[in-house]
């Protein structure tokens, strides 16, 4: 095996695992905070209210569907691309959202609580790159090491991601404190 094949098949892996993580997060939000994520698709206002709570069901249908496909090798590029998709339509909504001045809206995307903004916006963004190279990287054979790793990766980004977002999430808060502060020194 090639380096670039060990390269290619980390990032695969590592993509896959962490795709299939922030998938559960929202999978997993919408299905036990069904309501408090109905309440937040409706403020987006995209589509007719009497529509939101089916539709909510639906994405959590369709992310179930994209962690199952991503966890078998044949499938998995079909995972990646449903996953892409997800991640690109969730971002269009909240671009659409921002584009309609809708500035205090909860992201919904079952982290800490987070006002959308430009920082979901490129979260999103990511996300949709990683999934969508999970649809092309090609998945060859796995040695245990290898998946250990890829987990460990994965792991340690969607720490980050959590901590990204909590510091996003608390970024106004923050502001104002450094702002008090600087009017006490």
């Amino acid at each position: 095996m090639t380096l670039f094949a060990d390269v290619t098949g980390l990032f695969g892996l590592a993509g896959t695992a962490l795709v299939v993580v922030i998938l559960l997060q929202a999978f997993w939000h919408k299905t036990t905070a069904f309501w408090e994520v109905v309440g937040f698709a409706r403020d987006y206002d995209l589509i007719p209210e009497s529509w939101t709570a089916p539709a909510v069901r639906g994405l959590a249908g369709a992310e179930a569907v994209a962690i199952l496909l991503l966890l078998l090798p044949v499938t998995r590029p079909f995972g990646g691309l449903v996953a892409g998709v997800l991640f690109a339509g969730y971002g269009l909504a909240m671009f659409a959202a921002l584009r309609a001045g809708k500035t205090s809206i909860q992201c919904g995307c079952g982290g800490p609580p987070q006002t959308i903004s430009a920082v979901t916006l490129g979260r999103n963004a990511v996300l949709t790159l990683i999934a969508l190279g999970v649809a092309i990287v090609p998945s060859g054979q796995v040695v245990p090491v290898q998946a250990g790793a890829a987990v460990l990766v994965a792991l340690t980004l969607w720490f980050a991601i959590i901590v990204l977002e909590t510091l996003d999430a608390n970024r106004g808060q923050m502001r104002r404190a450094a702002a008090q502060n600087a009017k006490k020194g």
